[in-house]
C-alpha cells in the first residue's frame, strides 16, 4: 500500500499554485474516513496500513516497540497511555483530525485543557503533526513536560551505537 504522502503548505497561495495536489491528498483522506472502523483497535490499524506503515516503520518513527504496537492493535484490554497514542500518531504523521478521533475513542480527553500536559498535546497535534518524534520530544522537554515514549528512545539509542 502506497503511504499518504505530508503536504507542508504554507499560505493559500502555495494551495493556488498546487492544487491538483491539494485535492489528491484530501481525496486520499476523504477515502480513509470512509473506511474507518469502530472499534479502537481496528481503528489504529487501519490508520497505520492506509498511512501506508508497517508496525516496523512505526516503530521507527514512534519509538513505540513493534510488540507494543501489535499488542494495542489485538489485545482486547486497555493497556496503553495517552502518551503511547500520542507518540503513534505523530509516528504516523497522522492529519489533526485523525488523531484527535483516535485519542477519544481510545477512551481519552485531552481536549479538557484540565492540565498543562494536555495543552501541550493538543497544540502539538494541531500544530507540529508533521515532525518527526525527536523534535515533538525536545518541544516537550523544553516546555517542563516528559517526553513521549522515552522507553522506546533509550532502544533507538542502542540501535545506533550498534551501528557506529
Amino acid at each position: 500500500m502506497k503511504r499518504v504522502k505530508k503536504l507542508d503548505f504554507e499560505s493559500i497561495d502555495d494551495i493556488e499554485q498546487e492544487p491538483d495536489k491539494f485535492n489528491k491528498y484530501y481525496k486520499k483522506i476523504s477515502t480513509i474516513c470512509n473506511g474507518l472502523p469502530y472499534k479502537f483497535r481496528e481503528r489504529l490499524r487501519y490508520l497505520r496500513e492506509s498511512m501506508g506503515y508497517t508496525r516496523e516503520q512505526l516503530e521507527e518513527n514512534s519509538y513505540i516497540s513493534v510488540q507494543t504496537i501489535k499488542q494495542i492493535e489485538i489485545n482486547s484490554e486497555r493497556g496503553y497511555s495517552i502518551e503511547t497514542i500520542l507518540a503513534l500518531c505523530i509516528g504516523m504523521n497522522l492529519p489533526p483530525e485523525f488523531s484527535f478521533d483516535l485519542i477519544r475513542i481510545g477512551g481519552f480527553n485531552i481536549e479538557t485543557n484540565s492540565c498543562i500536559n494536555n495543552c501541550m498535546y493538543c497544540f502539538i497535534l494541531r500544530n507540529m503533526y508533521n515532525l518527526n518524534i525527536d523534535d515533538v520530544n525536545q518541544f516537550l522537554e523544553i516546555n517542563g513536560v516528559p517526553p513521549l515514549s522515552l522507553e522506546n528512545k533509550q532502544l533507538k539509542n542502542k540501535k545506533m551505537h550498534k551501528i557506529k
